[in-house]
This record gives structure tokens, C-alpha cells and sequence, in this order.
């Protein structure tokens, strides 16, 4: 990650931009849970904003695997809590919703859901420790790091 003009240059791969889109659909997956106590701590505390969510969505999901592409710091941010609501939505019963969602996907591909997730996780808490050690200076990404860290604390 490169600072320009006060915006993060990315370049893509294609591990980079599924890695993203899978967070950011875990957290659109976790959202349509409403009542779940997971998708009702991301509401009280304003975790995700849905229209910021949908629209980095598209950003990403349009983008060439190598392209060079700009986020601002609040898009950032917004890949940072997507990442780090992955990495906790495993440790809920929402994971076994998606496994079985899936079952018939996973099933025609070869795949298993253990070693999909693990590939995500291990991606995921990857580019979070890198956006941590990048982004960590700043206050808006330490608080809401710090957030993260004190309501979403599954146990």
C-alpha cells in the first residue's frame, strides 16, 4: 500500500481482490442476519455503513486483477472492520449458516468449507496485521481498531 494525495494505492491480484470481496461479503451475509446478536453489534455501533459497503463492493468486484486502485482512509477503515468481522464471523453459528448454504457448491468443486475458510482466514488476518502496522499512526483507524477489539469480542 502506497500514500498519494492523501488516498492508499493498491495494486490488485486476483488473490487480493477475492480476498476482499469474500470480506466484504461475509459482512453483507452477517448483516441480512438482523436480529443475530453479531449483525445487532455491528448496528448499535456503526460498524458498517450498508451504502459504503455496497459501494466498495462494486468498486472492487469491477476492478482488473492488476490494477492500481484508490481507496480513501475511511475505505480503509471500512475493508479493516470487514476483515476483522471475517476473521470473528467464523467463531459463530453464522459459519455453519454459510456452510450449508454452500454445500452443494463446495460440494461440485472439489473443495471442503474447512479448507476454504482457512485460506480466507490465514488472507485475511494477513492484510489486517499489514493494515495495522501501515495505518496504526492513525487516530480514526486506532479507534477503530480499538472499537473492534472491545465490542466484538467473541468468546
Amino acid at each position: 500500500m502506497q500514500k498519494a494525495d492523501g488516498k492508499y494505492l493498491v495494486r490488485f491480484n486476483a488473490l487480493s481482490r477475492n480476498l476482499l470481496i469474500s470480506a466484504l461479503s461475509t459482512c453483507r451475509f452477517t448483516m441480512l442476519h438482523y436480529d443475530h446478536p453479531f449483525a445487532v453489534i455491528i448496528r448499535q455501533h456503526q460498524l458498517i455503513d450498508a451504502d459504503h459497503l455496497q459501494l466498495l463492493f462494486g468498486k472492487i468486484k469491477n476492478a482488473e486483477n492488476t490494477e492500481m486502485m484508490e481507496f480513501t482512509l475511511e475505505d480503509e477503515i471500512l475493508i479493516y472492520t470487514a476483515m476483522d468481522i471475517t476473521c470473528k464471523f467464523f467463531l459463530t453459528e453464522l459459519s455453519d449458516d454459510l456452510k450449508r448454504i454452500n454445500q452443494d457448491i463446495i460440494k461440485h468443486t472439489g473443495e471442503n468449507f474447512e479448507s476454504v475458510r482457512s485460506t480466507l482466514l490465514h488472507g485475511v488476518q494477513f492484510v489486517r496485521d499489514g493494515m495495522r502496522s501501515t495505518l496504526w499512526e492513525n487516530e480514526s483507524f486506532r479507534d477503530r481498531v480499538e472499537l473492534l477489539d472491545m465490542v466484538l469480542n467473541i468468546e
